[in-house]
């Protein structure tokens, strides 16, 4: 138990820290920029719609405004009164029909778009949708926007309306309901839009991080603008717009850590295990808590397979000895650093040479074709250096073998 504890805890470290590192690769503070600038145009036509919406399903104007007004405060601290009330009254005065809906609801898809092509960055997809599934995808993650954040209004309206004595106790409950809501449109949301195959706990690991986070600097940011009001001073009339775009750069680039942290977590082996084939002058250090389930520690003289076996996993030697025959002919032996048997598993043919452990006391690491699939797609430095050794290990087993057995066989 303690030690599935303690690897589970370096495991967090190792997906954390990763998290970060890869944060500032992908250069995703200034997509937080660009979805920041998406997100406040989006915003406009998202309150009318709901405005239009509530004030079918709501009688009183006060009520809509009063909830509204609670709830905007709760996701945009820095917003602005005065906006919403024009907003209130531009929805009240015109009227809506079935085209303007539409149109307001297609205006806000370019931000849906924004944060689909921002989440396949980070998740290295290259599997892209046609144009109008990406549309169909965006309009439906918007939709699923303007239900959460009614469905956040309407709760919250009928939180008014109850008894002075019953507000206090349903105050508590009513936040931990819009949280687990929010925390559930961001793993959808993930979900969606990740161009790979994502399981359901890596995308809440993720969306938890990203609302766990968002929990922390909302009250940072509102004690920000508390002690200094004169923040944004220089924008004159604009003061609340800048302080809007502000908390929206703040937002997206927490949803973006969340998205990163759901990424590595997908990836967490192929992370741990890439050290094994970058270009290092030594053996990686790494866990041994964490590497358990890769390692293998075979007997002296022990076969780890034969010629014409199936070719499932390579291996990286991190101690000790293994040597390569073929027809009982030597045609290599690697040792501490080398890594043998990648061959066969990328070409999904079976071994071309017997595999003998021919050390005590000899370590391998494990690598998987799905590991091995992840690296290569995320390290082209690792592809470049793994096509130089297969170059370099026919080239030399060529001249070794051919003027022996007059032929080249073909490395395992």
């Amino acid at each position: 138990m303690t030690f599935s504890l303690s690897r589970g805890l370096a495991a967090l470290f190792l997906v954390l820290r990763e998290s970060f590192r890869s944060f500032s690769r992908n250069r995703n503070l200034e997509t937080a920029a660009t979805l920041a600038y998406y997100g406040f145009l989006s915003l406009m036509p998202l309150l009318l719609i709901l405005i239009f919406l509530l004030s079918w399903v709501v009688a009183s104007s006060d009520a809509i405004f009063t909830a509204l007004q609670e709830q905007i405060e709760e996701f945009f601290p820095a917003f602005d009164d005065a906006l919403l009330r024009e907003l209130a009254l531009l929805a009240h005065r015109r009227v809506w029909g079935i085209v303007g809906f539409v149109i307001l609801l297609w205006s806000m898809t370019p931000f849906a778009g924004a944060f689909r092509n921002a989440i396949v960055d980070i998740f290295k997809g290259t599997r892209r949708p046609a144009f109008w599934l990406a549309k169909l995808v965006d309009l439906v993650v918007v939709l699923s926007l303007l239900v959460l954040f009614l469905l956040l209004i309407i709760s919250r309206i009928l939180l008014i309306a109850l008894p002075i004595e019953l507000t206090q106790m349903v105050k508590g409950l009513h936040a931990m309901f819009a949280w687990l809501l929010s925390a559930a449109v961001i793993v959808a949301a993930y979900k969606i839009f990740a161009p790979v195959h994502l399981r359901w706990r890596e995308a809440a690991a993720g969306a938890f991080t990203a609302a766990l986070l968002m929990s922390v600097i909302r009250p940072l940011f509102g004690l920000l603008i508390e002690f200094n009001p004169n923040f944004g001073y220089a924008f004159g009339s604009l003061k609340a717009v800048f302080l809007l775009l502000v908390w929206a750069y703040y937002t997206f680039a927490v949803l973006l850590f969340g998205a990163e942290f759901a990424a590595n977590m997908r990836r967490r082996e192929a992370v741990l295990l890439r050290g094994f084939l970058a270009d290092t002058s030594s053996i990686p250090r790494a866990s041994r808590r964490l590497l358990a389930p890769f390692l293998r520690h075979p007997e002296n003289e022990e076969i780890l397979f034969r010629e014409g076996d199936e070719g499932g996993e390579m291996y990286f030697v991190r101690s000790g000895a293994v040597r390569l025959s073929r027809a009982n002919l030597e045609l290599s032996v690697f040792r501490a650093g080398d890594y043998f048997g990648e061959m066969s598993m990328l070409l999904g043919a079976r071994r071309s040479a017997t595999a003998t452990v021919v050390e005590p006391e000899t370590e391998l690491v494990a690598i998987s074709e799905r590991n091995m699939d992840m690296i290569l797609q995320e390290n082209p430095a690792i592809v470049q250096r793994l096509l130089r050794d297969m170059s370099a290990r026919l080239q030399a087993m060529n001249e070794r073998v051919a003027p022996q057995v007059g032929e080249a066989p073909t490395p395992p």
